[in-house]
């Protein structure tokens, strides 16, 4: 886990031998978490729609939210990331982490003004290859969002990537894509599929009607670019390393001097490097020389709210997300859209519970699987 020169170039930190047990050492440790949002208010709600591209006005108006079943605005299922981001990758100092995936229940949905609390604890940490990087760590959270009352809202199991960055040894290698160029009616395609995107709204979806194999509608997200990370950033940065200006250095003094100072149990580096884990959803180069990326890349949990809004869509006002499993497979890079798709694939009833089971998916314009998954659906009866 030292760092090494090359030729003069000092290298990043790698994934080595002891590194799997430097990561398992720290396991049944509680996080501090630092919530980027406290209360689920209407322009917190909103501005975390936006940001994945959703305007539904179930979570967006409170008018019309009103006079659905929930009695007033309810949040995205994925909002939890708007109030913390879930990830949970402690030790390993200024090895990257990436975003990997959730396993998330949905007990209750969040609702307008509820102050909502996190609590994590880290759980896991395995070993893994892949077609990239031959070796990484998965590190896994479980965080916990409750209500002022205590109520239980939403339980995940988060997962993190934990690789090399590109100068160190074994560390990510991404070949460098450039950004995708759409032919003018390409993009008319993609503007027109997400102005007029399918959303079920106020029309009652009935379990006993659902199909085995019915293909979801899906959305269109995209041409990605930094605008419309800003915009996610806007409602869900979730994490307490995007500080600006006075409270930029603050802490990064406090992680060179006084890293027990740091109000979270992160490692110091996310503060103290010259390279700060996420900046590379924003910068061209760092995510490119510095971290091995293909390019400046979207937001993991961003994706996972994306692939949500084509279940979200498609139950209407009368459903509820039970269930979200997703990995993440493959960045999405600035100049990509995300098509996210969703198929079921069986349905049953568990007390008094009518389920509805489903793939889900997110494909680049290339065609390639950029994440997958699984969720489950409550839907009213007949």
């Amino acid at each position: 886990m030292d760092e090494a020169t090359v030729k003069g170039k000092l290298l990043a930190p790698s994934i080595g031998d002891d590194s799997l047990a430097q990561a398992r050492a720290l396991l049944g440790m509680p996080i501090r978490v630092e919530q980027w949002n406290e209360e689920a208010s209407w322009d917190a709600i909103r501005h975390y729609s936006w940001g994945i591209g959703d305007d539904n006005p179930l979570f967006c108006d409170p008018a019309y939210a009103k006079t659905t079943k929930w009695g007033g605005l309810v949040a995205p299922p994925t909002f939890f990331f708007g109030i913390w981001d879930a990830v949970v990758a402690p030790g390993l100092p200024d090895v990257q982490w990436f975003y990997s995936g959730i396993d998330a229940e949905f007990h209750q949905p969040i609702r307008r003004n509820d102050v909502v609390t996190a609590k994590a604890e880290y759980v896991d940490a395995q070993p893994l290859s892949g077609k990239t990087v031959s070796n990484m760590i998965v590190q896994t959270g479980d965080v916990q969002y409750t209500n002022q009352d205590g109520h239980l809202l939403t339980r995940v199991k988060s997962h993190t990537f934990r690789v090399g960055r590109q100068s160190a040894e074994g560390g990510l290698r991404y070949a460098p894509r450039e950004k995708h160029v759409y032919s003018a009616d390409e993009l008319e395609k993609i503007v027109s599929a997400q102005v007029n995107e399918y959303r079920r709204g106020a029309e009652v979806l009935f379990w006993d009607d659902v199909v085995d194999g019915t293909l979801l509608p899906g959305t269109v997200r995209g041409p990605i670019n930094q605008q419309d990370m800003t915009a996610y950033y806007c409602g869900a940065v979730g994490t307490s390393g995007y500080k600006s200006t006075k409270l930029r250095w603050k802490y990064r003094d406090w992680a060179h001097h006084s890293p027990e100072r740091l109000p979270n149990n992160y490692d110091k580096s996310y503060f103290g490097a010259a390279v700060l884990p996420s900046i590379g959803h924003q910068d061209a180069k760092v995510a490119t020389q510095d971290l091995g990326m293909p390019g400046p890349y979207d937001n993991g949990p961003q994706r996972c709210g994306m692939v949500t809004t084509t279940l979200t869509n498609w139950i209407g006002d009368q459903g509820f997300v039970r269930a979200l499993s997703i990995r993440l497979k493959l960045p999405v890079i600035f100049g990509d859209c995300t098509y996210t798709k969703g198929r079921v694939t069986g349905k049953r009833i568990e007390g008094e519970r009518a389920l509805v089971d489903l793939e889900v998916w997110a494909e680049n314009q290339l065609g390639q699987t950029t994440a997958k998954g699984s969720a489950t659906v409550e839907l009213p009866r007949r």
